[in-house]
């Protein structure tokens, strides 16, 4: 049988990540200037679908990083959130197909109030890098499965480049590529992740939990699980968690718990001792080193790597975990049936 398109992009990653570092780390200066040149310092980033949870993490990285801050919306709520007058701000918007109606519709409100637009997608000549008034061209090569893997890497991997550009942390661009071996040796656990798949292949419900940086992730990863598997799962910041939603959670709804570090651990353990007394299965996807004991059911190890750049190697864990869920359930993950590759 031939080997899913899924599968393939999710190994190709690590490829798709070290490409695209090497060619923006040289393209990201014009980008740079372009803000500086205009005074901007603040602004909005926007996307959909996987698209927006990418937004979410360049939000993330360059409010924290850089003396400069953004606003993440979803592409499709931009036009009601966004001021009137856009002059002297930015708008950074995501599209890894460059043609997504909600984004270009919103890039050309965006630029009639006034706002520079910068792109950031994987496909050039698009409509996007046509609008955008400066782009940054990841190198995620074709994906050709609807459920996107490799190009949210690079779409990551962009944030990154671009974050440490603004900060004048450049020569921090350079650990990264040391990330990119651990992302790499994430791809090793894949038989461990197919075991995993069969215990949650029944699983109706399922719930992601994650935080700071690795909160999108928690959404991004409550998506492939829907797209791909076909669960019902939902992504959550641990502690919101407790705020309604855990309600819903007993011993036959999966919680996947993402623990990039020890910091996360104790910051999650009030949820994850409730969690323990409902009975809830946890999967922990857990950075080397951290004991996450009693809690977890499952555990999947990841290498430790700082916790900024921690988004990279959690989301190849969790690349790989719906991927196989889909394969233990019947399903076809390169084509869910509902599905498009770009939503016009």
């Amino acid at each position: 049988m031939q080997e899913h398109y899924m599968i393939r992009e999710i190994r190709e990653g690590p490829e798709a990540l070290r490409r695209t570092l090497d060619a923006l780390a040289r393209e990201v200066e014009g980008v740079r200037d372009l803000l500086e040149s205009r005074e901007i310092r603040r602004g909005f980033v926007i996307g959909s679908g996987t698209s927006y949870h990418a937004s979410l993490v360049l939000q993330y990285l360059v409010n924290k990083f850089a003396n400069y801050r953004l606003v993440s919306v979803p592409a499709s709520e931009f036009a009601d959130w966004a001021p009137d007058k856009l002059k002297g701000e930015v708008v950074l918007a995501f599209s890894q197909s460059g043609e997504s109606t909600d984004v270009i519709v919103s890039v050309k409100m965006a630029k009639e109030r006034g706002a520079t637009v910068v792109g950031i997608t994987n496909t050039p000549g698009s409509t996007l890098t046509k609008l955008s008034d400066a782009y940054l061209l990841t190198r995620a090569g074709e994906e050709r499965a609807v459920t996107a893997t490799k190009t949210y890497d690079a779409q990551l991997i962009a944030s990154y480049v671009l974050a440490l550009s603004l900060s004048e942390r450049g020569e921090a661009i350079d650990e990264l590529k040391e990330v990119i071996r651990a992302v790499e040796s994430v791809l090793k656990r894949e038989s461990v992740i197919k075991e995993l798949a069969e215990e949650l292949k029944r699983a109706e419900t399922m719930f992601v939990l994650g935080r700071g940086v690795n909160y999108p992730n928690a959404l991004e990863a409550s998506l492939k699980l829907k797209e791909a598997a076909m669960i019902h799962a939902e992504g959550f910041a641990v502690r919101e968690f407790l705020h309604g939603p855990i309600q819903l959670v007993d011993e036959t709804t999966p919680v996947l718990a993402l623990i990039p570090s020890r910091r996360t651990l104790e910051e999650s353990r009030k949820t994850l001792n409730k969690l323990m007394g409902y009975k809830a299965p946890v999967v922990a996807v857990r950075a080397e080193g951290v004991d996450v004991g009693r809690y977890s059911a499952h555990e999947v190890e990841v290498p430790s790597v700082e916790e900024e750049y921690s988004t990279l190697t959690v989301i190849k864990a969790v690349q790989m975990l719906a991927y196989y869920t889909a394969i233990a359930r019947g399903l076809n993950p390169d084509k869910p049936t509902k599905l498009t590759k770009v939503v016009k």
